[in-house]
């Protein structure tokens, strides 16, 4: 048993920010795949299902697509965002900006925006080339760094000069070989001016992966990279744009005679979920303001011996990894409105066996605490892959203590369901089974007195409440809305559910029929 921490007083993020920080890869133009031929069976739903409030995908622009797709492409960006408000990071990728002075130099495919107000509602962030330092470098070895820098500064220069545009956040090129020597990232970052000027967001690409079963663990490439990374970052804030774990189990297997040991490792696909369990936690902890995991389907589940076809959260079919079940669950519990509220510092003890725990604390706008809890990767490791094997869990005992009590507790273990595993009631010290993934704590500070309290759970909902009295007979319940309009009024005994399905989105007040009864916010969502 480790020494137990003093007091410590945090300042919470907002919930908020963790759910519209996770993004996914998609390709809807890609028309030989998933992507395209099951947009509205598979695509569309699992999306819808995930959460997710953010994708990335290539920019409709009609050259840079297969012919007459154009309009059906920018659709579905359109349906994704006016039916599940999901929004879209669009990149460069096409080798045809170089070839075309108007693409090059006067950044035209933009025009897909200026044309297209419903197109502009969709837009997350505007993203150079994607991957140059590999892409342009293969083709014109001599010249990249010259194009990508050309590129960025064009697109960056449209932008800002046409208003329609102007609001829209700029993200750097996706450099990747920050271990090149030369350095390629330098020699873009030598050309005048500095390509900094020309972005909002640095950008990085930090696959976790190498020769240890640690390499990875999230955040070690992000880690092992960082004091390069400012070569181009210029100390401006950054994205993700691509990171993730790919489930081939052919691929660069350690008994191969051309086995690369800094490649790609296939890692299962529940060490996959363990990792993704932790990973946004650990790159928000690192800074990253938005991180789009890669990818949402595997483009080929079949071919267990390409890495490039089985990154995905979904099997080609559009069945569930899950990477897909722990990531949906873990923004269940993180769902919250862009509230303007300034989050309330929280202090505790943390005591027990501790040693490699990390912990995160958000709070929601309606005033619950969450926080993540998870092992590091001197505990946290779950894959040995030289034997391909799913290691056994070491599982740490901790508690945490709070120098007053709250009404419930509930704690949560995203790898299995977004329903707790454990309830505690009016208590100020909670015991922790923390495992080799992610445990999420809830504090609901509701306040209760004497025999007229009563707790209502979960919040937000989308469609019940439950309510928990202190007394055994039935009382009224009557919910209002924030005009302190009467709309429902309900009798309910202990542990009851209040149907709140047909209510609109918005914040509600709920009391028991009783003068002394305290009044209790929830968010219907």
């Amino acid at each position: 048993i480790d020494k137990p921490l003093e007091p410590v007083t945090i300042t919470p993020k907002k919930a908020f920010d963790y759910y519209d920080g996770v993004g996914v890869n998609i390709h809807l133009r890609f028309g030989s795949t998933v992507y395209y031929n099951q947009f509205n069976s598979i695509i569309y739903p699992r999306l819808r299902e995930l959460g997710v409030k953010n994708v990335r995908d290539g920019l409709p622009y009609e050259a840079f697509l297969n012919k007459g797709d154009e309009t059906l492409i920018k659709n579905r960006f359109i349906q994704l965002y006016e039916t599940l408000g999901i929004k879209t990071c669009y990149l460069l990728d096409s080798s045809k900006i170089i070839d075309n002075v108007d693409l090059l130099n006067k950044a035209a495919y933009l025009s897909v925006f200026e044309n297209s107000e419903p197109l502009r509602n969709t837009v997350k962030y505007i993203e150079g080339f994607n991957e140059p330092d590999l892409t342009i470098y293969g083709l014109y070895p001599v010249d990249w760094a010259s194009y990508t820098h050309t590129i960025q500064k064009s697109m960056w220069n449209r932008a800002r000069s046409t208003n329609s545009l102007a609001k829209f956040p700029i993200i750097a090129p996706s450099l990747v070989t920050y271990w090149s020597i030369p350095s390629r990232p330098g020699m873009v970052s030598s050309i005048s001016p500095h390509i900094s000027n020309f972005f909002d967001y640095a950008n990085f690409h930090s696959y976790d992966t190498g020769a240890h079963d640690t390499s990875s663990f999230p955040g070690h490439y992000y880690d092992s990279g960082a004091d390069r990374f400012d070569t181009v970052q210029q100390k401006k804030p950054f994205v993700i744009t691509e990171i993730g774990y790919q489930n081939a189990i052919g691929w660069n297997m350690p008994t191969s005679s051309n086995y690369a040991p800094n490649r790609y490792h296939y890692l299962s696909e529940l060490a996959s979920a363990k990792y993704y369990s932790v990973l946004f936690m650990e790159l928000f902890s690192r800074g990253a303001k938005t991180i789009y995991t890669y990818e949402l389907i595997d483009q080929d589940t079949s071919n267990q011996n390409s890495a490039e076809m089985n990154f995905g959260l979904l099997h080609t079919d559009g069945s569930t990894k899950p990477a897909f079940n722990v990531i949906k669950n873990t923004l269940s519990l993180f769902q919250d409105t862009a509230t303007n509220f300034t989050p309330a510092d929280i202090t505790f003890n943390l005591s027990g066996s501790i040693t490699g725990i990390k912990y995160a604390v958000y709070q929601k706008s309606n005033g619950n605490y969450l926080i993540g809890i998870w092992q590091d990767k001197t505990r946290g490791v779950c894959y040995d892959f030289a034997t391909l094997t799913d290691l056994a869990s070491i599982n740490q005992n901790v508690q945490f203590t709070f120098p007053s009590k709250f009404t419930q507790a509930n704690v949560y273990q995203p790898l299995v369901s977004n329903t707790p595993i454990k309830t505690y009631f009016n208590n100020d010290a909670i015991n922790i089974n923390i495992p080799d993934n992610l445990i999420v704590l809830e504090l609901i500070n509701d306040v209760i007195s004497a025999e007229n309290s009563f707790i209502i759970y979960p919040n937000p909902t989308s469609d019940f409440i439950t309510v928990q009295l202190n007394i055994a007979e039935k009382e009224e319940i009557k919910i209002y809305n924030p005009l302190g309009q009467l709309v429902k009024k309900v009798e309910v005994s202990n542990n009851d559910k209040i149907d709140v399905s047909e209510l609109l989105d918005g914040v509600y007040f709920i009391r028991l029929n009783k003068k002394d009864s305290p009044t209790l916010k929830f968010i219907k969502l």
